[in-house]
């Protein structure tokens, strides 16, 4: 049935492209090739706006020749002269205005262009600044974003925060795909390569109706850049070196549009890392080793206003969980804190070895994606995607009724989990002032677990969702949004019972809904003003209603309520932007109300098992409240000077207990120098910053919450980067110099799993190369 849906849908569209007497294009930026969404487009006496992928269509011209000119705010203007008459779709590359020389007038069409805008603080990471952190996690790659911190559960092991919420509250989207993994873990970090990705999105704040339940906390959208339109082979190779751990990463990207079918393209991008132990200024951090690879295979085909794109992914991980933090007893623990880091008679000599404990993960996604345009400007989506998680974690004692030979070997825990989903969305073309979106969402997942561990039950789900949302110019200054959503979730799960030694069979059903109103404002040409009233919800995960045993990744015995509902948030933003030729500045507060905030709390009794003693911790439920301002301020005083500085404050409560929520991130402030030079001897686009990030102590403590130990002290951290462009025969090659953590100095965050038992990383010097290829 599934099939025969699909052959539907692209029949559908492959019948779109005999009737289609318009315009169709997209939009990129020339140096990125990330979509421009809100491009306004003009031809005679009509105009569109580019869609989020970048994407416009214009009906009703006439069969002649006209004058097409695209617009975008800090971008220069595009004009030329248009056989309207054409099929091919045009592809507009607009050039950033730090490009353009000479002074260009921007003429964009203010109302077209703010139908694209998010009335909520989204941050952006794409063209050099994503370059220069590329080799990193997921999360670490994230960091430079201000209201952006990271989980991390040692020096391998980390996990975007987005306003203090992690997990499943925030939703990862790779080429549109929404990631399914065993996200519930604090210790699972995303099975996802930032290496692939040409365009990394943080939306702050509850996005619910755009992209489903779990959007509470904020949506992180990865985007690969366009494929090539010109035939020949291009790419670019990527090489990174970090002397803490001894690591080395690269990437390899080839492309190339096809020489006998017009239209077709393809990319292939592989990558690697591979890492020993990390080291804290003292001491080798034992078991911290990984080793991981991906690969990323897409081919595109457009003919007329038809698009069609295919991803095949595979990404692959083992990393050991430090050896330190799985301990005998609770003597043990208070001797490890006592002593204020591992036992000095181990051996700490450095080490690729990967051994138990540690996780082994794979993850396989397929998928694609069709778009066209038909009537008079209609767009319209589909997408199947299917994806598979395998998560295998492994105890440092040997399996039960094992032998030590299989210590390593077999594993503790071994979850499986296959999710396939569909999303159709139609944008009609009602008017140059006003974007609607429409769209039908549904998931299924299958989860197996393999293993004697009784931590996560089997699972069956059907998810489906219902959303419309929209935005209106109402003038040229101001532009108001709307969207609500219905979403529901069955699941049936069957949960180990260790009072009569059998399995349950239990079903339940979750409904929810999301509703969205916002404003932008524009006032003059550097100033604006948004604001955001958002609702979102997410039901519990398996893990938070049925967990009951050991989680051998964070040693630590949990236990589920399977009684929990479902978690519903209100969240309001408001956002002041300022953006000249001198500064450009934001600052944006939030309040974020969750009724029924689900939680995982320390309890001061340990569990003692035959397999040793693991800190206790239970799911429980509250009221909480999330009040936070994120600002930001770059300064550019000369052409070869840029000063910066950001900070990002949070205050959460538990509402149900009057005091602190437990487990939320500190409050940080950071500032940066820059230093440019447009050539400096060899070296052209020369370049040298410091950077300096001071993390706050978080002395707010739940009432009643029990802490093996207080949340650590404040900390400073330095870091200097140089590079530019120098020149090997005819290649220009991109080369990067850094050193993080400058002074060796000795911390603990107050959101690592590990902080009662070791440093974090120390001083950690870096190398990236980036190479064009053809």
């Amino acid at each position: 049935m599934m099939v025969f849906r699909l052959s539907v849908v692209a029949l559908a569209l492959l019948a779109s492209t005999a009737s289609a007497q318009s315009l169709v294009g997209r939009v990129v930026d020339a140096d990125t090739g990330s979509p421009l969404p809100g491009a306004a487009i003009r031809v005679l006496d009509r105009g569109a706006a580019a869609d989020a992928d970048g994407h416009f269509a214009l009906a009703g011209l006439p069969p002649d020749t006209a004058t097409v000119t695209v617009t975008f705010v800090g971008y220069a203007p595009w004009r030329e002269v248009v056989d309207l008459r054409r099929s091919a779709p045009l592809d507009v590359r607009l050039a950033p205005m730090a490009d353009v020389l000479g002074e260009v007038t921007v003429a964009a069409d203010a109302a077209q262009e703010a139908l694209g805008r998010d009335t909520r603080p989204v941050g952006v990471l794409e063209g050099r600044a994503l370059d220069d952190a590329r080799g990193q996690t997921l999360a670490e790659t994230l960091e430079g974003l201000n209201g952006v911190t990271s989980l991390s559960t040692g020096p391998t092991i980390a996990k975007p925060v987005v306003r203090g919420l992690h997990s499943d509250r925030v939703l990862i989207l790779e080429d549109g795909v929404r990631q399914e993994g065993q996200q519930w873990g604090g210790e699972h970090a995303p099975e996802i390569d930032p290496f692939s990705a040409g365009r990394i999105e943080v939306v702050k704040g509850a996005a619910g109706v755009e992209y489903g339940a779990g959007a509470i906390g904020g949506v992180v959208r990865l985007e690969a850049a366009d494929l090539p339109d010109r035939v020949g082979l291009g790419g670019r190779l990527s090489l990174q070196a970090f002397s803490n751990s001894g690591q080395g990463a690269g990437s390899l990207t080839l492309e190339s549009a096809s020489a006998t079918v017009p239209g077709l393209a393809w990319r292939f991008q592989g990558s690697a890392r591979r890492a020993g132990d990390a080291r804290t200024p003292d001491v080798v951090i034992r078991n911290s080793a990984f080793a991981e690879a991906a690969a990323h295979a897409t081919l595109g085909y457009q003919r007329g206003p038809l698009e069609v794109d295919a991803h095949l992914r595979r990404y692959t991980t083992e990393l050991g969980i430090y050896r330190g933090s799985h301990f005998g007893n609770a003597r043990n623990l208070e001797a490890i804190i006592e002593r204020g880091g591992p036992d000095p008679d181990w051996n700490y000599a450095f080490s690729y070895d990967i051994d138990a404990p540690k996780q082994v993960v794979t993850h396989d996604v397929a998928s694609i994606h069709g778009h066209t345009t038909i009537g008079d400007g209609h767009h319209v989506d589909a997408q199947y995607a299917v994806q598979r998680n395998r998560r295998q974690e492994f105890d440092a004692h040997r399996p039960y009724s094992d032998s030590l030979a299989a210590l390593g070997a077999t594993p503790s825990f071994d979850l499986s989990l296959l999710t396939q989903s569909v999303d159709v969305s139609i944008e009609p073309a009602l008017a140059d002032r006003l974007r609607l979106k429409i769209g039908v969402q549904g998931r299924t997942q299958l989860n197996e677990n393999g293993a004697s561990g009784f931590l996560v039950p089997n699972f069956r789900a059907y998810d489906g969702g219902l959303f419309a949302h929209g935005a209106f110019a109402a003038s040229g200054a101001l532009t108001l949004e709307a969207g609500a959503r219905l979403d529901a979730r069955t699941q049936r799960a069957f949960p180990y019972d260790a009072a009569t030694r059998s399995f349950d069979d239990v079903q339940r059903t979750f409904l929810g809904g999301a509703a969205v109103v916002g404003a932008m404002y524009g006032i003059g040409d550097a100033w604006s003003l948004t604001a955001n009233v958002g609702s979102a919800w997410r039901p519990p995960n398996v893990s938070e209603l049925y967990s009951f045993g050991v989680h051998h990744g964070t040693a630590q015995f949990e236990i589920g309520d399977p009684d929990l509902g479902v978690e519903r948030s209100l969240d309001v933003n408001a956002t002041v932007r300022h953006e000249s030729d001198l500064v450009s500045a934001e600052v944006s507060g939030y309040v974020n109300h969750i009724f029924d905030y689900i939680y995982s709390l320390e309890q001061p009794e340990p569990t003692v098992t035959i397999r040793g003693t693991f800190p206790t911790y239970t799911t429980t439920h509250t009221d909480a409240r999330l009040v936070g301002v994120d600002a930001t301020v770059d300064v550019r005083p000369a052409d070869w000077l840029e000063l910066g500085a950001q900070t990002s404050v949070l205050r959460a409560d538990n509402l149900d207990l009057d005091g602190p929520l437990y487990g939320v991130p500190s409050n940080r402030v950071g500032a940066h120098a820059r230093v440019t030079a447009e050539r400096l001897a060899r070296v052209s686009g020369a370049f040298a910053e410091v950077e300096v990030r001071h993390v706050a102590r978080q002395d707010r403590v739940q009432p009643g919450a029990y802490l093996a130990a207080p949340y650590p002290p404040a900390y400073t951290l330095t870091a200097i980067t140089v590079g530019g462009e120098v020149l090997w025969g005819q290649t220009p090659l991109r080369v990067q110099l850094g050193i993080q953590n400058l002074f060796d100095v000795r911390y603990r965050d107050a959101l690592s799993r590990f902080r009662y038992f070791v440093d974090e990383p120390g001083r950690n010097a870096t190398l990236r190369v980036s190479i064009p290829l053809g």
